[in-house]
């Protein structure tokens, strides 16, 4: 589950131009001019940070409106744990419906993230991200990797996640490899509620990177955390509505995200 940087963790000064080419790097596959491509359901903004000793349990779903894949659904469930505050690992159960379609189990992956550290000079946090997946109910195994990029100004965080996805064992013709990014740019606002932006799209495959046409959906994001009072654990909720930009609107017209983890450190 992305989570902010910890509190305990140094944040350094930056200049407005490091921060602005951070979201740039997210947002330039925007500029060019999308196609219907994996509206990426199953994907959200992950941070390099790690929360040592702490058990997350998480579920969250998104769902495709309007378009050719209206009515598709994914939800995603998840139990991690971080085993010291450079790796933490995860099982991940994904759940697919199709468009007028019962729900089926997809996937089964066991997922690792490790903070690699700080780029020096400009102050960017990074870390990798690794999973693979079992394939249920007739889909491929796949592996996935994630290069977690972060950048904190006061108030200001903005994430990048670079993406690349295989499957196994596919089909003749379909074993090649797919890239995307998914990013946000959030400010804090009052308490520990955070407001922005998130953006989800694909940036080529094998067959060629940064095509012409590409994927991409961009819309308002909202995280909140609160400590119930007494409770030994925390709730994250994070909230998203995404438009389809340009052709992509005709997979769907928008997707609306929502994410609830509960959190518990020993």
């Amino acid at each position: 589950m992305p989570v902010p940087a910890p509190l305990s963790r140094p944040v350094p000064s930056a200049r407005p131009a490091a921060i602005a080419a951070l979201v740039a790097l997210a947002a330039a596959g925007l500029l060019a001019t999308p196609a219907a491509a994996d509206p990426r359901l199953d994907e959200v903004v992950y941070s390099p940070y790690v929360e040592s000793h702490t058990l997350e349990l998480e579920a969250r779903e998104a769902h495709q409106n309007g378009g050719s894949l209206r009515g598709s659904n994914t939800l995603v469930t998840e139990v991690e744990y971080g085993v010291n505050d450079r790796l933490s690992l995860a099982l991940v159960v994904t759940d697919e419906k199709p468009t007028d379609d019962t729900s089926r189990t997809t996937g089964v992956g066991l997922e690792g993230i490790a903070y690699l550290g700080r780029i020096p000079g400009i102050g960017v946090d990074a870390g990798l991200y690794l999973e693979y997946t079992a394939g249920q109910n007739g889909e491929s195994d796949g592996g996935e990797a994630k290069l977690l990029l972060a950048k904190t100004q006061g108030r200001f965080q903005g994430l990048v996640n670079l993406i690349a996805e295989r499957p196994f064992h596919a089909p003749p013709g379909e074993g090649y490899a797919s890239y995307g990014y998914a990013a946000s740019a959030t400010w804090r606002t009052i308490g520990r509620l955070r407001l922005g932006v998130e953006a989800f799209g694909d940036l080529g495959d094998d067959h060629g990177l940064l095509p012409r046409r590409q994927g991409a959906y961009l819309g308002p994001q909202l995280k909140w955390e609160g400590h119930p009072r007494g409770a030994p654990v925390s709730i994250v909720v994070d909230a998203g509505w995404l438009a389809a930009v340009g052709p992509s609107r005709q997979e769907g017209r928008t997707q609306t995200r929502l994410s609830v983890e509960l959190e518990r450190h020993f």
